[in-house]
């Protein structure tokens, strides 16, 4: 019985002496007319980015850069490969979105302001022309914080592949890609597959629609004849 009595006390005299390193690590309740308690600081950044990228790769760019501007409204502002990994990886969201729409956001959501709308949107030709070129402008230096980063590359040449000037050093860098097999989506191998075919290549072509095929999952994305990206590449508006 006394060992047991000896045993409990102890333990007794623990919880009391954790119950007051709490209070005394803990501020006073009644302190400030009822006390005051450090405020967790959420980054509601992860979430929207999280929903933006899901969108992205679902083919709904739309949807994506209208979360990244309404997240992020000054995103233009940021120097491309900025040290905040959130940012950086919201500029490569809306660098791509922007791009495989043809520098055409037109159709962003009627919740942003006007002032965004007519920033973002690329209602006219030369406004369109910008978007990509801002898009290939943000995802080559974002490629250079990441030089090995295939995703990257891919996306950096299938910009490029919009402009004329560019289409060159667009079709080395995705046919190195290509021969390594580290293409990596189905939108590059139709810009490859773009590109091949205003080469005269014809057999590369159709190799190049077939691994988009492949790997796509709607095939639709690989009609050449369908995307905003053909009128870039022919030089119309």
């Amino acid at each position: 019985m006394i060992q047991i009595a000896r045993t409990t006390l102890r333990s007794l005299f623990i919880t009391l002496a954790a119950i007051g390193s709490v209070s005394l690590a803990a501020p006073d309740a009644t302190a400030c007319g009822g006390g005051w308690w450090p405020e967790v600081q959420v980054d509601h950044r992860v979430e929207g980015l999280a929903g933006a990228e899901k969108d992205l790769a679902e083919g709904r760019y739309h949807q994506a850069a209208g979360k990244i501007i309404r997240m992020i409204p000054h995103i233009h502002a940021y120097p491309s490969g900025a040290k905040d990994p959130i940012i950086n990886r919201s500029i490569r969201v809306l660098a791509v979105a922007s791009m495989r729409s043809g520098g055409d956001l037109s159709a962003l959501d009627t919740e942003l302001p006007d002032e965004l709308r007519a920033e973002f949107a690329g209602a006219s030709p030369e406004a369109r022309k910008a978007n990509v070129e801002w898009s290939v402008t943000a995802l080559s230096a974002l490629r250079k914080q990441k030089k090995d980063d295939a995703t990257l590359k891919s996306e950096l040449a299938e910009a490029r592949a919009q402009i004329p000037e560019l289409q060159q050093k667009a079709r080395k860098t995705l046919e190195i890609l290509a021969r390594k097999d580290l293409i990596t989506s189905p939108e590059a191998y139709r810009a490859l597959a773009r590109l091949r075919a205003a080469a005269g290549d014809e057999a590369g072509h159709a190799t190049a629609l077939e691994r988009c095929r492949n790997m796509a999952r709607d095939a639709a994305i690989c009609d050449l004849g369908s995307t905003p990206a053909t009128l870039a590449i022919a030089g119309e508006s």
